[in-house]
């Protein structure tokens, strides 16, 4: 008899552990869903905050169908500008980008769910960009009829911008969420030279000028090489797919700020604006020229995370 109870004990110990694993699942699974949306909300906000310094107003433009005075233009979540179209891109990467990032570190003592985090991010961008370009719809006359070619066009690549920047965004975050090293190391060494570009929109967005000192120019020009390269350290070698970082980092710390300084030249032209193959010719000729002045940042960033890497091997042999 004993042994068709216990049997029989077993059995039952069985199924009611298999039934009641289902139902745990779910309740974990909820009880991740706000903190995630949260976390996604906060750190989207969060990033667009330079934008709101001020009051939130939009910058002036060059085809705003009615002559307005700075202070009189309306309230807008995004600078819509072809001027701002970086530090735009900047902010909402960077949003994406924290909130992965802190996904990932507050999986380790609670559950998280990086989906429903990008779902949060996805709720705030989008906030924004339609309330923005509403704003801008209208003051261009696209809403009344009114607009011409170079309203439409201006309107079209702006959102086109903005669109790209959150779809970016969403990328960044889900890099960043992973609980594996290369992907999570893949998005912050990208993230770098954007990360230094939204400090220098924070910095401005806080003084009366435009700009900030010299001094912190070279700071944020540096700022790029040393992520990388402690996140390269960081990364390490080995397994073998490590070396795609190592890779992607230094080329993103001299590539990227290239690109920036064509595409800042372009859209801040007056007389280019709205000739794309005069903006597609003059951008040809900046890009290679940036190319050649801006590398000294990818060997900072290679030495900083070689010499990184040889103290971490250095320490793990003694420690063995």
């Amino acid at each position: 008899m004993e042994p068709g109870i216990d049997a029989a004990t077993a059995e039952t110990q069985a199924a009611t552990t298999s039934t009641a694993e289902p139902s745990a699942e779910p309740s974990a699974e909820k009880s991740a869903t706000w903190p995630s949306l949260l976390v996604g909300i906060v750190a989207s906000a969060v990033m667009l905050f330079p934008s709101w310094v001020g009051g939130g107003r939009l910058p002036l433009q060059n085809l705003w169908q009615t002559q307005t005075m700075p202070d009189d233009m309306p309230f807008s979540l995004l600078p819509v500008s072809q001027y701002y179209a970086l530090n735009i891109f900047g902010m909402l990467l960077m949003g994406g980008i924290v909130a992965g990032l802190a996904v990932r570190v507050l999986s380790r003592r609670r559950p998280m769910r990086a989906g429903i985090a990008a779902l949060g991010v996805l709720l705030v961008h989008a906030i924004v960009t339609v309330q923005s370009f509403a704003v801008v719809a209208d003051g261009l006359g696209l809403t009344r009829g009114t607009a011409g070619g170079r309203e439409v066009l201006y309107f079209g690549g702006m959102l086109g911008g903005v669109i790209m920047g959150i779809l970016f965004a969403q990328l960044g975050l889900l890099l960043t969420s992973r609980r594996t090293v290369t992907p999570v190391a893949l998005g912050i060494v990208l993230a770098a030279v954007p990360f230094a570009s939204w400090i220098g929109t924070a910095i401005v967005a806080f003084t009366t000028y435009m700009g900030y000192p010299p001094v912190v120019s070279e700071v944020l020009r540096w700022l790029p090489a040393v992520i990388v390269g402690v996140t390269l350290a960081w990364c390490g070698v080995r397994p073998l797919s490590r070396l795609a970082v190592w890779i992607v980092g230094p080329l993103a710390v001299w590539v990227l700020p290239a690109v920036f300084t064509a595409m800042q030249y372009v859209l801040g032209s007056r007389v280019l604006l709205g000739d794309l193959r005069e903006m597609a010719d003059a951008a040809t000729q900046i890009f290679p020229q940036a190319l050649a002045v801006l590398w000294q940042p990818a060997v900072v960033a290679l030495v900083i995370g070689l010499l990184g890497t040889g103290v971490r091997m250095l320490l793990s042999r003694r420690a063995d």
